[in-house]
């Protein structure tokens, strides 16, 4: 079976056999584009343009010719029929998942996008098995090193999806109160993102269940401090509150946030009155002020994420 691992610095066999110059060398990066947009075919036109834009469009033709044939020349020498997997005609050029093949970065967004479709308070130990797997299986941003244009904007959407992911589980483990486990996948979240400050309270919360008071409140000023140099803001209000709670010994562990379903829908149609209305409109206040601290983090990465769409779809 062909095995292309695109996280990290990237690797592919074939039978165990390893594909020399995978994926630093031009042909295997054109590869790891047809896999990146596997699910439909690319005019030659626009495929050439993606990688030699400086160039005539006939020299860039030329310099694809060269490169499919290089490519079909390195998966032969793997003992790969190149047929088998690509499908190159005088118009158009299209990776084919028709033959046995497997791929790191198709099997974790695969599970990672069904299982978004259960709630988290309905995970289940099989769910968060399987999320854990393929957690493990990003090894590293998309393919580290390169640099190109056409690889930017994946690279960012799988790591949001890998950070979300680690979130999940950091929420389950929590509630689990396998606490431990939830620290540690709460910091591989900071260690890609030091800037979630949603995530720094998860964790002064597990220091304290875990008995260790001390490390929760450095775990505060460690996010007053990052918070500041990186960002110039202060933490929130709820931020700074759990922080004076486990100063004073008054954070109590029972009045933790619980996940659960937004129940305002059902309360809003039991509601007689403009005074529970009221109630339940500053509740939603709130709730709207703690996606907008989730937000706020992520701001900078959706301005870079459009920026390189819109290049992309110069391009094209």
């Amino acid at each position: 079976m062909l095995k292309l691992r695109l996280f990290g610095t990237g690797r592919a066999s074939y039978f165990d056999r390893p594909l020399a110059g995978f994926p630093n060398q031009q042909c295997f990066l054109l590869l790891c584009y047809l896999l990146l947009n596997r699910h439909h075919p690319h005019h030659r036109e626009r495929l050439a343009a993606v990688f030699w834009s400086e160039c005539s469009s006939a020299t860039s033709r030329q310099y694809l010719r060269n490169a499919l044939w290089r490519l079909r020349q390195a998966l032969r020498s793997a003992g790969v029929a190149a047929d088998d997997f690509l499908s190159i005609s005088e118009e158009s050029v299209s990776f084919l998942g028709t033959s046995p093949y497997w791929l790191d970065i198709e099997v974790f967004e695969s599970t990672v996008t069904q299982l978004q479709e259960i709630k988290d308070q309905d995970l289940t130990t099989e769910h968060v098995a399987r999320i854990e797997e393929v957690v493990d299986l990003y090894a590293g941003d998309l393919l580290e090193g390169v640099y190109d244009d056409w690889c930017l904007y994946d690279r960012e959407r799988l790591r949001l999806l890998y950070l979300t992911a680690l979130t999940r589980l950091l929420v389950f483990h929590e509630l689990d109160g396998t606490y431990e486990r939830g620290l540690a996948y709460g910091n591989l979240i900071l260690a890609r993102d030091p800037t979630r400050e949603k995530v720094h309270r998860a964790l002064m919360r597990l220091y304290w269940l875990l008995g260790d008071r001390n490390e929760a409140l450095t775990q505060y000023n460690c996010c007053a401090q990052i918070l500041r140099q990186e960002l110039g803001v202060r933490p929130m209000d709820q931020t700074t509150r759990l922080y004076e709670q486990m100063v004073h010994n008054q954070f109590d562990p029972a009045n933790r946030p619980i996940y659960r379903d937004d129940p305002l829908p059902e309360r809003l149609r039991q509601a007689q009155s403009a005074e529970l209305l009221g109630k339940h409109a500053l509740e939603k206040v709130r709730q709207l002020q703690g996606i907008a601290e989730d937000t706020r983090a992520e701001l900078h990465l959706i301005e870079r994420l459009i920026s390189r769409a819109l290049i992309s779809l110069k391009q094209t």
